[in-house]
């Protein structure tokens, strides 16, 4: 688990994060982070049948100063 005190190096993340990875990331649940994924709350791209986090996106919205985000906010 990443320490909240710890700076994340952006430049070394995936493109894409498998939602149980992302949420080992977070300190979070797995159901969790699928909730998020399912109600559109983090940007995500199906591959195959699954959903996986789109890392790079959700890094560009960081890096523009998004600090909220809420339901639908990634709908397609």
């Amino acid at each position: 688990m990443i320490s909240p005190k710890q700076p994340i190096n952006l430049s070394v993340l995936p493109p894409v994060s498998s939602q149980e990875q992302f949420a080992q990331w977070l300190g979070t649940t797995q159901d969790t982070v699928r909730g998020w994924v399912e109600n559109n709350t983090l940007p995500n791209v199906k591959i195959g049948r699954q959903r996986f986090i789109n890392v790079t996106e959700l890094v560009d919205n960081l890096r523009d100063g998004k600090t909220i985000f809420s339901r639908g906010d990634f709908s397609e």
